[in-house]
């Protein structure tokens, strides 16, 4: 898997040179994929591998680079041109999109429909994107006026970045085999075990890449919002965040069980795949080197406390 996504880097120009291609490897895009999918197929590893590769990758260009250029409109170009090619139902002509990333979607809009048991889970995977997006707009927002959402909004904010229910978990159902009909996968029990599953993941992230993100100006962290919604020093507030990700974890914990025993095999699958994307999430973050910081002290111009 490591090797297909490389490969698939090189060809849609994420990798053009020797330090590229080690900072590629660095990043274990591969072996994410291999650890949030590992009862899937291949073909649905693989494709979900490189779905993190164009996400994590666009959000470090346009979402958090464009705004700290002071060239907002090139992300705003970025989010029409994506969907565009997500709602092209498969006739987006690549020699037609401006840059490779979009030539990158194309390619994996187009491998999605292809592996969809019907349309209605094309449609999950649209509408998901659609709202990451959104999301991804609202904080490049916030980034370019210099403000911070407040802790509700970034709750609100962070769960369509994380981009779990309408994306990633869509991915369990192709990769797994176990499409759910609509009427089940809109299921309001089911629905809340799906938040739980995201918000455990998305505090999980903030968590292990707040130490990272603490240098980057501007940048907006669960732990840098719960500092100044509590006006307490950051290790309280990595405390704070600590306590939510055990929070919702035991309400994960709580909410799948009857539904993995409830006698749906398919239903079963799909909780057992968000079970693993949260541990196979967490040990990827563990051990790669995208979080990695050689001497975490933050920078000596932070506030004491953020309501300074």
């Amino acid at each position: 898997m490591a090797e297909q996504t490389v490969s698939w880097m090189r060809r849609f120009g994420y990798i053009s040179t020797s330090a590229d291609e080690a900072g590629a490897r660095a990043a274990q895009f591969g072996e994410l994929g291999a650890l949030t999918y590992p009862h899937g197929s291949l073909e649905g590893a693989v494709l979900a591998a490189q779905l993190m590769v164009w996400l994590f990758l666009q959000d470090d260009r346009f979402s958090e680079r464009a705004p700290a250029q002071g060239r907002i409109e090139d992300l705003a170009e970025h989010i029409l041109w994506s969907q565009r090619v997500l709602h092209g139902h498969g006739q987006t002509d690549v020699s037609r999109v401006p840059e490779p990333y979009l030539e990158a979607l194309v390619d994996l809009r187009t491998r999605l429909a292809h592996m969809a048991a019907d349309h209605e889970q094309v449609e999950r995977f649209t509408d998901g994107f659609n709202r990451y997006l959104g999301a991804v707009a609202a904080e490049a927002i916030y980034r370019a006026r210099g403000i911070s959402p407040d802790l509700e909004q970034y709750i609100r904010l962070r769960e369509s970045t994380i981009l779990m229910r309408g994306m990633c978990f869509v991915i369990i159902e192709l990769a797994d085999d176990c499409y759910l009909p609509g009427p089940v996968w809109a299921r309001p029990d089911v629905r809340r075990c799906e938040q739980a599953a995201a918000r455990s993941i998305a505090y999980t992230h903030d968590i292990l890449s707040g130490m990272r993100e603490l240098y980057w100006p501007g940048h907006t962290n669960l732990i840098t919002v719960l500092a100044r919604h509590f006006q307490c020093p950051l290790q309280e507030a990595l405390a704070k965040a600590v306590r939510m990700y055990e929070k919702q974890m035991a309400l994960f914990d709580r909410l799948s069980k009857p539904l993995a025993e409830e006698g749906d095999a398919r239903l079963a699958r799909y909780i057992r795949g968000m079970g693993a994307w949260i541990r196979g999430n967490l040990d990827w973050s563990m051990t790669c080197g995208r979080y990695h910081v050689a001497s975490p002290q933050p920078p000596g111009d932070l506030p004491a406390l953020f309501g300074d």
